[in-house]
């Protein structure tokens, strides 16, 4: 298969767990809020697993596991990474009044490489399994392509992000009652 065939492959099993993402069951629009996710990622450190991301998730990026589980005909891992920051839902590149927190994913990777091990095309499935703060409750997953740009990797996401709003609310009235019970000075 051509290294252009490979490519639009990858890109249409992409766009596919993108779209299978999407179309899970949403909870009633007074529980949660669906936002469609886009934008890139920069590798920080490779060696350490961090990243920054950029367009509607702004934070940091770090791959917590990483198993290889195939290397022929095609190279396949799957693991967990966490984001901790924000969703930056008019992208004015500030976290300011945007909720905040941290997601924890799975992944599937699934990427092919020339004989020198140079990245021909690279893509991963990421759901979501979990968060905190104003991603408590959070729900939906991410799709990665990896396309060669020179000698650099070019990064880019799709996805969705399903913000449980009643789940949220509980929490801010919780810790706001529990803040009114200790009172100053009490921790």
């Amino acid at each position: 298969m051509s290294e252009h065939k490979l490519h639009s492959a990858a890109l249409a099993l992409a766009a596919a767990l993108a779209a299978l993402a999407g179309a899970a069951p949403a909870a009633p629009a007074a529980a949660s809020t669906t936002y469609a996710v886009s934008g890139r990622q920069t590798i920080v450190d490779e060696n350490a697993g961090t990243s920054l991301m950029r367009g509607d998730l702004r934070g940091a990026w770090k791959t917590t596991s990483f198993t290889e589980i195939a290397k022929e005909p095609i190279y396949q891992a799957k693991g967990t990474e966490a984001f901790k920051g924000c969703l930056d839902r008019g992208r004015d590149g500030s976290c300011a009044g945007d909720p905040s927190g941290r997601l924890e994913f799975s992944f599937l990777y699934w990427g092919s490489f020339d004989a020198s091990d140079n990245l021909n095309w690279g893509a991963c499935y990421h759901p979501i399994t979990g968060g905190s703060g104003d991603f408590a409750g959070a729900t939906g997953a991410l799709v990665f392509t990896d396309t060669p740009n020179g000698k650099d990797v070019l990064t880019r996401y799709i996805g969705t992000l399903t913000l449980d709003r009643g789940h949220n609310a509980r929490a801010h009235r919780s810790a706001a009652r529990a803040a009114r019970t200790a009172g100053c000075g009490a921790h």
